[in-house]
């Protein structure tokens, strides 16, 4: 029987070691790391949202021009309503338009769905824009140019949350939910 005079090499022991410490590592920074990932989402979504408003801006100044006719903005039901104080855009209108680059695909059920409200009443002649849209995790509802997500505000303070049930039952068709 041959016995081994220069054993080289790891023990099981010493294997299991090294497993275990870098599972603990990878636990640690696994749990650093997700919320920071939740943020950029939220705060990704938050700039989609401010280029949905873009769109509809974009959508009032061609108006405005005329480079826009009601004919255009024709479509399917919830797409587009007009009233004496406001136009509202759906998303799909918006990108139907060519007005916000997003790929068709992405809109719907399990994509974004939502509208754009601009009020054209205000006595300063400026525009002001709501928006209200989501996708399949999150939900932003708010007034204004300028959409953000604030890590720091928590619940009802924060601009953009998280999708629940009571939001996915609300219709996204234009000011179908005030």
């Amino acid at each position: 029987m041959k016995t081994f005079k220069n054993k080289k090499g790891f023990t099981l022991i010493e294997l299991l070691a090294v497993i275990v410490v870098l599972a603990i590592v990878t636990v640690l920074a696994t749990s650093t790391i997700l919320p920071y990932i939740a943020d950029v989402r939220k705060q990704a979504f938050a700039d989609e949202a401010n280029e949905a408003i873009e769109a509809a801006s974009r959508a009032m100044s061609l108006i405005t021009i005329g480079s826009i006719t009601e004919d255009d903005l024709k479509g399917n039901d919830g797409e587009y309503k007009k009233t004496d104080d406001s136009y509202c855009f759906s998303l799909s209108k918006l990108v139907d338009l060519g007005l916000w680059e997003k790929d068709k695909k992405e809109l719907g059920a399990n994509g974004y769905e939502g509208y754009v409200k601009v009020n054209t009443s205000n006595p300063s002649k400026a525009y002001t824009y709501v928006i209200k849209m989501h996708n399949s995790s999150l939900y932003v509802s708010g007034d204004g140019v300028n959409i953000k997500y604030d890590n720091d505000k928590k619940g009802e303070e924060q601009v953009i949350k998280d999708l629940d049930s009571s939001k996915k039952q609300e219709t996204f068709n234009c000011g179908s939910s005030e």
